[in-house]
């Protein structure tokens, strides 16, 4: 049953091959490593560093696990250079899903086979920790660390547990210290793990990973930088989160927890009842979620490490009632039978849902594949494209700049119809409408090559089914220059600036070049 997560992972890498803006430092880097390797001034972070660095860690890991494939497949140009984004993503992607049968393994060991069985049913019932499993965030590069560390608690195995928590800690999630350090702290105060003993390679751990860090990211980021230390300073200490968004202190509970977990919700309190080993292995994710709640800004992915223990709830309680189904007074059981099924049939709808809305949520990097679709005859062409904000941030990546010849460029802050915007051949513009103040400076310099749709709201119909449907609305435009008409403006304007050197007159020399655009193209 172990392979049914790795096959409902591919399937979410597979329908939505793109990534979001918050996966793009991991993804970049990923891309940069590979085809620029020592050549750091090519990289994508010195020009887009972002609010705080980021490790590199992570992307030198998965990059060197992707690349033997990505080798051969350069060599033998089996594919485009976008399917090495798949590659590096479904690497990160059989890593992770490894880390949760390893804990799924540890649950067989000490709960028992059975509720083995329904965890991994659970699990890959459910929408959220699957989808994420491929997406290069910091949070799923230290995922497989904590799923390691989880299961190094449940063995005894105490010195896995502290390394693997100081690697999680330390290079990527500094807010895994609540989570991990609760589970340790319990260690210690129950005795099984002796206090020396967890001293002593709590700090050579901390002294190897911290050294590490610093020495590997300080060469990537060309300044002494300790980038997790940053990220908790400026999330933390400075609390500047919160210019991204605040959520009411119980919205993990009432919110998050409720859609990673979906209808398996209602089995988890039954299952912490009937077995109290579920309920010690809560305890410590709980205790995170309400310490970690203090923070104003929330996310579902900052807790999402604590999925995989509330479906073990789940399993228990799903497990117990396939025991006594046979029982005589087995009415009670059968209701309860046929809920534990229904709920993995509910959670796998919810689960179409949710995929249903992300594959039209990436509007950007499907922009991306149309233009190079549309321009396949001119991939040697010498191309300019620019890439607006919302396009960048929905699905944009060096994987998908599909051209050697082209030049690509995420310039910011530059005002719609201004002259270096009006220099590109290709623009890749977010708008809605023809008529919006970002479309109108183009109308009579460039083309509509094409519109793309992009995620909008879910509709509701009590009268058709099914009852709950995804809307879209145009979000991007690809827009193509007028080459011939631009020349024609470009060279008026030469002429007119050469006769004023010419004559050396300070006189404004008044050219309607739209008029007379229209009127040459009469002739």
């Amino acid at each position: 049953m172990d392979h049914i997560l790795y096959v409902v992972s591919a399937v979410h890498l597979l329908l939505c091959p793109f990534t979001k803006v918050e996966e793009s430092f991991n993804i970049q880097a990923m891309h940069d490593i590979l085809y620029h390797k020592s050549n750091l001034s090519q990289y994508d972070h010195l020009e887009f560093p972002g609010v705080v660095p980021r490790t590199f860690l992570g992307p030198l890991l998965i990059s060197a696990l992707s690349y033997p494939f990505f080798f051969a497949q350069n060599y033998f140009q089996l594919f485009t250079k976008f399917v090495n984004q798949l590659l590096v993503r479904a690497v990160l992607s059989t890593i992770v899903i490894t880390s949760i049968n390893y804990f799924h393994k540890s649950i067989v060991k000490v709960f028992g086979k059975g509720v083995g069985n329904w965890f991994i049913l659970i699990t890959s019932s459910q929408y959220h920790l699957l989808f994420y499993s491929s997406r290069p965030l910091p949070n799923i590069m230290a995922f497989p660390l904590v799923m390691v560390a989880l299961s190094s608690w449940i063995r005894g195995k105490h010195v896995t547990l502290i390394w693997c928590s100081a690697a999680a800690i330390l290079i990527f999630r500094s807010e895994l210290v609540i989570y991990l350090g609760i589970i340790i702290l319990i260690e210690l105060f129950y005795k099984r793990l002796k206090f020396f003993r967890g001293l002593k390679h709590g700090c050579l751990a901390a002294l190897v990973v911290l050294t590490l860090s610093i020495i590997v990211d300080s060469i990537f980021w060309g300044r002494l930088v300790w980038p997790e230390g940053e990220v908790l300073w400026f999330n933390t200490i400075l609390n500047k989160s919160n210019q991204w968004g605040t959520s009411p202190f119980l919205w993990y509970f009432y919110s998050a927890i409720p859609r990673g977990v979906a209808f398996s919700i209602f089995l988890i309190p039954f299952g912490m009842i009937y077995d109290i080993r579920v309920t010690r292995l809560l305890i410590p994710a709980f205790m995170f979620v309400v310490i970690y709640s203090i923070l104003p800004h929330k996310e579902l992915r900052f807790i999402i490490y604590i999925f995989p223990v509330l479906n073990v709830s789940a399993a228990a309680y799903c497990n117990r009632v396939w025991q006594t189904r046979f029982n005589p007074k087995g009415l009670q059981n059968l209701i309860a039978l046929a809920f534990c099924a229904g709920h993995i049939f509910g959670n796998i709808i919810f689960t179409i849902f949710l995929t249903s809305a992300a594959v039209k949520n990436y509007p950007g990097g499907h922009a991306m594949t149309l233009l190079h679709t549309f321009e396949s005859n001119n991939m040697n062409a010498n191309y300019s494209i620019h890439i607006g904000n919302l396009p960048a941030q929905t699905g944009v990546t060096r994987f998908t700049q599909l051209s050697d010849s082209w030049t690509y460029s995420k310039k910011e802050n530059l005002n719609p119809g201004c002259e270096e915007l009006m220099s590109y051949t290709h623009l890749i513009v977010g708008s809605s409408s023809r008529d919006n103040e970002e479309m109108l400076p183009y109308r009579h310099t460039h083309s509509v090559i094409s519109t793309v749709p992009g995620f909008s709201h879910v509709w509701f119909n009590y009268n058709t089914f099914p009852p709950l449907k995804i809307k879209t609305k145009t979000q991007i435009f690809l827009l193509k220059k007028h080459v011939i008409k631009l020349g024609i403006k470009q060279n008026i304007k030469r002429i007119v600036e050469e006769y004023k050197n010419e004559v050396k007159s300070d006189k404004k020399v008044d050219l309607n070049l739209d008029l007379l655009d229209k009127n040459l193209k009469k002739k």
